[in-house]
């Protein structure tokens, strides 16, 4: 699912098709996206009527013919494609995941003003994966919500991840390697705020040493002294 190539965006624009194609006649705008809220649960059933060529569920109940499951692959698959023209343009070579898939590291105050928002929010970046790869970069298939700022989201965006990846050796206990999708500090005032944002994005990590002796040798040293 790399960033940079054609055929991710292809099967993933086709699936969000695939799944209200077959879904969205039958259940409509609330029960549709309660359904896919969990992503799990619309790839398990998918999976299953596949193997039916002619599962009920295929059927448009909007139209006067019967479709089958050859029927509605084939329309998603048109469907995604337009998309695609739509949003990107007509050339292939550019239909890339990374943009339209693209992760937005959200502050907490997120939505109360755009200017601020472009101040405390850490991307927009172009990134890879899905819900079902090592990385996970999960994309909602459920319509955004834009009264609620945390669920307000444009299609295919990353709306969830490793917050943090950790390696430790249990035989060299004073040596960790540690990266967080942005940074230390929560302070948008601080070097440290979003510092780690670019590692993360690259698979990358720090090593984290904390015997005494790295510890001293630290440019910056915190020490806290109770009362």
């Amino acid at each position: 699912m790399s960033e940079y190539s054609q055929e991710p965006a292809i099967y993933s624009v086709f699936y969000m098709n695939l799944l209200k194609n077959i879904y969205y006649d039958e259940l409509g705008d609330d029960l549709f996206n309660q359904f896919v809220f969990v992503s799990s649960v619309p790839y398990r059933s998918v999976l299953t009527m596949l193997e039916n060529q002619s599962h009920p569920w295929f059927n448009n109940i909007k139209t006067s013919q019967y479709e089958e499951r050859d029927d509605i692959i084939r329309k998603s698959l048109v469907d995604a494609l337009s998309e695609l023209e739509k949003k990107i343009g007509n050339e292939i070579k550019e239909w890339q995941w990374g943009k339209i898939h693209i992760a937005t590291h959200k502050h907490i105050f997120t939505g109360q003003f755009s200017l601020l928002d472009k101040f405390i929010n850490i991307g927009p970046f172009s990134i890879g994966g899905d819900g079902t790869t090592l990385f996970n970069t999960e994309y909602p298939f459920y319509e955004a919500i834009r009264n609620y700022p945390r669920f307000d989201h444009e299609p295919y965006d990353d709306i969830l991840g490793p917050s943090m990846r950790y390696i430790f050796d249990f035989s060299n206990p004073d040596e960790f390697y540690l990266i967080l999708t942005t940074g230390q500090s929560g302070n948008v005032m601080s070097d440290h705020y979003k510092d780690m944002s670019q590692m993360w994005l690259r698979g990358e990590y720090m090593t984290i040493k904390t015997d005494e002796k790295s510890i001293r040798r630290n440019e910056k040293l915190l020490i806290l002294i109770p009362e």
